[in-house]
């Protein structure tokens, strides 16, 4: 039986990816307002959850007699992943003093570590986690009835691949609940109808990302548990990203294009990764900040969710992170996923997210940054 606490850290959670999904896809000039202001109610949001945590956690402690001082359990600074959250956040906040960047950008890390130390503190009720499978995919129906010029087709293929994750989730939920075992059939023919959409749409990245996707929720249960395999797959999806930059800048120099859904496959990335790689190099451990003026293109977008951390905030920011991200993602593996469809299509969609990342900044804004955290939460345990 859940106490008035986590009932109302469940409360939160749900609020805020129904804001998420609501503010950001029913209409473009909406969403164009309110992403402005998605960090900071993000932040808010993670906040309220943080100190709920720390309340059950004080409580629990004295009813049990053997809990720490009140002040102690909301500086819990005996958890390791607390102090590099701490860690984390004041030099980043510093490195953006010292390069007098906009400060805003604090807040892009505040949030990312702050989702990852509460993503396994966290459990979702049973109605919970249908409820965010059915949030997640209830604008399908206008979004893939309609073509939606307004929002990019690059962004577009994203939010297609938004409502396939929570689609199979929630999809999954009912097949297991009511024994609905034909469902199966209409997870395959929502995967195809959105690879499809995504392809029609030419989003290349999206394209790539649903099928990867597949292929993770394919290979996950063959992985059983082997360190070997679910290292080389967490090394690929992370440090990759970094590394899939260089790859880019290489095919260039190289002189390597070829035509990818009609479009060129190096399209002007490189040109932009080439520029933040040379700055970066003068400044490695503060980063450069997001005040720098890019002259590649047009806004400062780095295109890249883990090198969008790195050169922004400067190397050992970027290194604590990615101890907390690995740290997070390396507890999955000793999850039976046979026995559990739904937590693996929660993980598969935690992997896509980052993949899409190597391509656009992903999970690091909202709301894919709530979408993030929420796939953390479905992966996790009941």
């Amino acid at each position: 039986m859940k106490n008035k606490l986590e009932i109302a850290s469940e409360y939160i959670v749900l609020g805020l990816f129904l804001w998420f999904m609501l503010s950001s896809f029913i209409s473009q000039d909406f969403y164009a307002v309110s992403t402005r202001y998605g960090t900071a109610v993000f932040a808010v949001g993670l906040c309220l959850l943080f100190v709920l945590n720390r309340l059950q956690e004080y409580r629990q402690g004295v009813a049990q007699g053997t809990g720490a001082s009140f002040l102690s359990a909301f500086i819990p600074f005996r958890d390791r992943d607390f102090v590099i959250l701490l860690l984390a956040d004041a030099l980043a906040l510093v490195n953006l003093f010292l390069l007098h960047s906009h400060k805003g950008a604090f807040l892009v890390v505040f949030d990312l570590t702050l989702l990852l130390y509460l993503s396994d503190k966290i459990r979702l009720s049973h109605r919970t986690r249908r409820l965010i499978g059915f949030s997640g995919c209830m604008l399908l129906i206008p979004w893939y009835s309609y073509v939606r010029w307004d929002y990019g087709f690059n962004m577009a293929g994203l939010v297609f691949l938004l409502f396939l994750i929570f689609g199979t989730i929630f999809l999954e939920y009912i097949k297991n609940d009511f024994e609905f075992y034909y469902l199966g059939a209409v997870q395959g023919l929502f995967f195809a109808t959105t690879f499809l959409l995504a392809f029609c749409y030419q989003s290349r990245s999206s394209v790539l990302t649903i099928l990867v996707f597949g292929l993770i929720w394919l290979l996950l249960p063959r992985m059983k548990g082997s360190k070997l395999w679910h290292g080389l797959l967490l090394a690929s999806l992370t440090a990759g990203s970094i590394l899939f930059t260089a790859f880019y800048i290489f095919l260039d120099f190289a002189n390597v294009q070829f035509r990818f859904l009609n479009k060129n496959f190096l399209s002007g990335r490189e040109q932009i990764w080439v520029e933040l790689w040379k700055a970066f190099s003068n400044q490695i451990l503060t980063g450069i900040g997001s005040s720098y003026e890019i002259k590649s293109f047009f806004i400062f977008e780095v295109h890249n969710g883990l090198f969008d951390i790195l050169v922004v905030h400067g190397l050992v920011v970027f290194l604590l992170i990615f101890y907390l991200l690995i740290k997070r993602l390396w507890a999955f593996r000793t999850i039976r996923f046979e026995f559990y469809p739904d937590r693996r299509l929660a993980l598969a969609g935690i992997c896509a997210l980052l993949f899409a990342s190597f391509f656009e900044n992903g999970f690091i804004v909202p709301p894919y940054s709530m979408a993030f955290f929420a796939l953390f939460l479905l992966a996790g345990e009941e």
